[in-house]
C-alpha cells in the first residue's frame, strides 16, 4: 500500500531533505540507545541512585520519534509518497521475532511459576502483549508500574513497545492526510505543523490527566505523542545542529548528561508521571541527539560513541525485551535478593540481550525471506501475533479450578469485615452503624482508623463477646484517624474524602461517648512528615480524652511486602519448597515503620495513652516467618489474616481489659 492508494493520487516531490548525515549509521544514536537502556535496567534492578531511571523509556520514545520521523519525511520529500506496506514490514522484521520469542517463553513461564488463581489474569496480558496493546491493559487495571517486584506482571514493561507501535501505525497516516491537507506547504513544513499541533494537544493532555489520574497519562499513547514530536523536531530541523558551534556543542552535551543525571538521582515513583515532569528527561534527550549530530568531538560526543556503550546500545531492544521478565522470575523464585544475586541477573539479561540481538533480530533483519513481498511479510507477522494471543486465550481454559493452594489464598479474605461493609472505600464519608459484638451492651468500644485498624476488628469482636461490650468499627481505606492530610496514593492529590470521612466519626464518636477508643494505622503514609503526624495524633487524642473516653494506640504490625497466601499457593504448585521461601527481612531498605513508631510512642507517652506493640508476637529474627502451620499471617502484603489475628485476641485482651469497666452478665460466647 502506497501514499496514492491511500489518498487517490500521488504527491509532487518536494525540497529536498536536510539531513544527508542522518542517512548513515549514527555512532552516537548507539549510545543515545546504550544511556537509556542502562538507565532503565539498573532502576529495575534497584540499584541505589537509579530510582528515576525509567525516564530512560522517554529517551527511547524521543530517538523513536527522530529516527521515524526523519525517515518517512525523507521519502515523502523524495518520492512524493509513502509505501506503507515497506514501512510496515520493515517494523515486523525489525520487532515482531524478539519479542514474540519473549512472549511465548512468558507464556510457558506462567503455568510454570504462578499459582492457578494467577494465572488468568497473567494470561490475559499474555494475549494484549502478543497484539501490541498491552499499555491498554494495563492501563484499565489497577496497575501500580512502581509497586514492589514479587507481584508485578513479567510483560509489564511491554507497555511502552504498545506505545510505540500504535505510534508507528498511526503516524504515518497522520503524515499522509497532513501532506494533503497542506499541498502547499510541501512534505516538510506540513508534517512541521502537524507535529507541532499534535505535541501540543498531546503535551497538554498529559499534563492535565496526569493531575487526575496519571496512570492514564502514563500508559496511553495520545499522552506521550508529544514524546516522539520532540525528536522529530530535531530530525526535520538540521539547521538546528548546523547552527551550534563546537563550544556550544561542548556545553549543550554536558548540560544534556547533567539534566538525565539530576533526573536519575531525583525523580522517583511518589512523582505524578509523566506530567510535566517528563519534559526534563525530553530536553536531556533532544540535546544528546544535536550533539550526535554535529557534535562528534565533543566530550558528550566521544562519550557516546564509546564501545562498550555502543554495544549496549544495539543490544538495547532485545536486553529491554529479556531484563524485565528475568528480574520478576527471580523475585518469584528468590525472595531473599543480595548484590551477588542482582549481579547475576544483570549479567544474563545482558548475555540474553546479545544472544537475541545476534541470533533472533540480526538474522530476521539480514537473512530471513529479504525477497519476500512487503504485504506477505506484515501478514505472516499479523498471523503470528495473533498465534500467540490464541495460545494464551487457549491456555486460560486448562488452568486447574481447585488446587491444594486453595487453603492459603483462603486466608486472602476477611469473613468478618468484608461483607460488613464496615472497612469503606475511597470516594465515600460516611459509614454505616457497624456494630458487633454484644450490640445491647452499654459498654462501647471504638475502633477507629485505617485498614490496619480494620484487621483488628476480629479480635476486638471476639474480645467484646466474652466481656460483654458493643463494638463500633468506624475504618476507611487509607485514610488514617490521626488528624492530618494524606494523599490519596492512585491519584497522587490530598484526599479530601478522607478529611471528610474523619470529621464526621469524630462527631459520631462525640454522640457515642465510648468508655474506649482505639487507634490504628498504617505507618505507610510517606507523604506525611513525621512531626505532622505526631501533630495529628495528639489532636485525635485529645479530641477524644476530652469526651471522657479511655484511648489506646495500635503499633503498625511489620508489613511483608509480598502476597503472603499468594506466595504460598505457589510454593504448593511447584511441590518443594526453598530456602527461606515467602519470608521477609525484619527491617527493609527503605522501612519506615520504626521512625514512626518511635515517633507514636514519644506522643502516647506525653499524652499518658498505652501504646500497644504486639510486632514482638510477629517476628524475632532477621527473616521473618509468614505463616504459623498452616496458616498464613497476613492477607496480602500488609494486613494480618482473620485466623492470626483471633489467635492474638488473648494478648490483645491483657492490655485493653483494664482500660474498661468491669465485665458485663451480657457476655457472648466468641463466634
Amino acid at each position: 500500500m502506497t501514499a496514492a492508494a491511500v489518498l487517490g493520487g500521488t504527491l509532487a516531490p518536494a525540497e529536498p531533505a536536510g539531513a544527508s548525515a542522518r542517512h548513515a549509521y549514527n555512532l552516537g544514536l548507539q549510545g543515545m540507545r546504550g544511556i537509556a537502556i542502562l538507565l532503565v535496567l539498573l532502576n529495575h534492578a534497584e540499584i541505589p541512585g537509579f530510582h528515576g531511571g525509567f525516564v530512560g523509556v522517554d529517551v527511547f520514545f524521543v530517538i523513536s520519534g527522530y529516527l521515524i520521523g526523519g525517515l518517512l519525511l525523507r521519502e515523502m520529500q523524495a518520492t512524493g509518497r509513502i509505501d506503507l506496506w515497506a514501512f510496515f514490514a520493515r517494523r515486523v522484521r525489525r520487532l515482531l521475532p524478539a519479542s514474540l520469542l519473549v512472549i511465548a517463553t512468558v507464556l510457558l513461564g506462567v503455568r510454570l511459576l504462578y499459582a492457578p488463581h494467577e494465572q488468568d489474569e497473567l494470561l490475559s496480558s499474555v494475549r494484549a502483549s502478543a497484539l501490541y496493546a498491552a499499555n491498554l491493559w494495563f492501563a484499565s487495571r489497577p496497575t501500580d508500574y512502581f509497586g514492589g517486584h514479587t507481584e508485578a506482571n513479567p510483560l509489564l514493561h511491554l507497555w511502552s513497545l504498545a506505545v510505540e507501535e500504535q505510534f508507528y501505525l498511526v503516524w504515518p497516516l497522520l503524515m499522509l492526510a497532513a501532506c494533503r491537507v497542506g499541498r502547499r506547504a510541501g512534505p516538510r513544513g506540513s508534517v512541521i505543523a502537524l507535529v507541532a499541533v499534535t505535541g501540543l494537544l498531546s503535551l497538554v493532555a498529559c499534563v492535565a490527566i496526569s493531575q487526575i489520574q496519571f496512570k492514564y497519562a502514563f500508559f496511553l499513547t495520545p499522552m506521550r505523542m508529544w514524546e516522539f514530536g520532540a525528536g522529530m523536531l530535531i530530525a526535520f530541523n538540521p539547521a538546528w545542529s548546523r547552527a551550534l558551534g563546537p563550544r556550544a556543542l561542548q556545553g549543550l552535551g554536558a548540560g544534556a548528561l547533567l539534566l538525565l543525571t539530576a533526573v536519575t538521582l531525583a525523580y522517583d515513583g511518589s512523582l505524578r508521571f509523566p506530567g510535566f515532569w517528563a519534559a526534563l528527561p525530553v530536553l536531556g534527550a533532544m540535546g544528546l541527539l544535536l550533539v550526535a549530530e554535529r557534535g562528534a568531538d565533543s566530550v558528550a560526543g566521544r562519550w557516546l560513541q564509546l564501545p562498550p556503550l555502543r554495544w549496549v546500545g544495539d543490544c538495547s531492544y532485545s536486553l529491554y525485551l529479556w531484563h524485565w521478565p528475568v528480574i520478576i522470575a527471580a523475585a518469584v523464585l528468590a525472595p531473599v535478593k543480595g548484590p551477588w544475586l542482582t549481579a547475576g541477573l544483570l549479567a544474563l539479561s545482558l548475555l540474553l540481550g546479545w544472544l537475541s540481538y545476534r541470533f533472533v533480530e540480526q538474522v530476521f533483519m539480514r537473512r530471513v525471506a529479504l525477497q519476500a513481498r512487503p504485504s506477505h511479510v506484515v501478514v505472516i507477522g499479523l498471523m503470528a501475533c495473533i498465534a500467540v494471543a490464541a495460545a494464551a486465550q487457549f491456555m486460560r481454559g486448562q488452568i486447574p479450578r481447585a488446587t491444594e493452594g486453595d487453603r492459603y489464598m483462603a486466608a486472602a479474605t476477611w469473613p468478618l469485615v468484608d461483607p460488613s461493609g464496615c472497612l469503606v472505600q475511597f470516594d465515600a464519608v460516611d459509614q454505616p452503624p457497624c456494630e458487633f459484638g454484644v450490640t445491647a451492651s452499654d459498654k462501647t468500644v471504638v475502633l477507629f482508623g485505617d485498614s490496619h485498624a480494620a484487621q483488628w476488628l476480629p479480635a476486638i469482636d471476639m474480645l467484646a463477646r466474652q466481656q460483654g461490650w458493643r463494638v463500633v468499627a468506624l475504618t476507611k481505606a487509607v485514610c488514617p484517624s490521626v488528624d492530618t492530610p494524606v494523599d490519596f496514593y492512585v491519584t497522587r492529590r490530598r484526599f479530601e474524602q478522607c478529611e471528610t470521612w474523619r470529621a464526621r466519626m469524630l462527631t459520631r464518636i462525640d454522640q457515642l461517648r465510648p468508655q474506649l477508643v482505639v487507634l490504628a494505622n498504617s505507618a505507610g503514609y510517606h507523604d506525611v512528615p513525621l512531626p505532622r503526624w505526631q501533630d495529628g495524633m495528639s489532636r485525635t487524642v485529645k479530641h477524644l480524652q476530652g469526651l471522657g473516653s479511655q484511648v489506646a494506640y495500635l503499633r503498625d504490625t511489620p508489613h511483608a511486602g509480598l502476597d503472603v497466601p499468594t506466595c504460598w499457593a505457589r510454593v504448593v504448585w511447584w511441590g518443594w519448597t526453598p530456602a527461606d521461601a515467602c519470608t521477609y527481612p525484619a527491617l527493609g531498605p527503605q522501612d519506615r515503620l520504626p521512625q514512626v513508631a518511635q515517633a507514636e510512642q514519644e506522643t502516647a507517652r506525653g499524652l499518658g495513652i498505652p501504646y500497644v506493640d504486639l510486632s514482638p508476637l510477629l517476628c524475632t529474627s532477621a527473616r521473618c516467618p509468614t505463616r504459623q502451620g498452616d496458616m498464613p499471617m497476613y492477607r496480602d502484603r500488609t494486613h494480618l489474616s482473620e485466623p492470626f489475628v483471633r489467635a492474638l485476641a488473648p494478648t490483645l485482651g491483657q492490655h485493653l481489659l483494664p482500660l474498661m469497666p468491669a465485665a458485663s452478665s451480657t457476655a457472648q460466647p466468641p463466634r
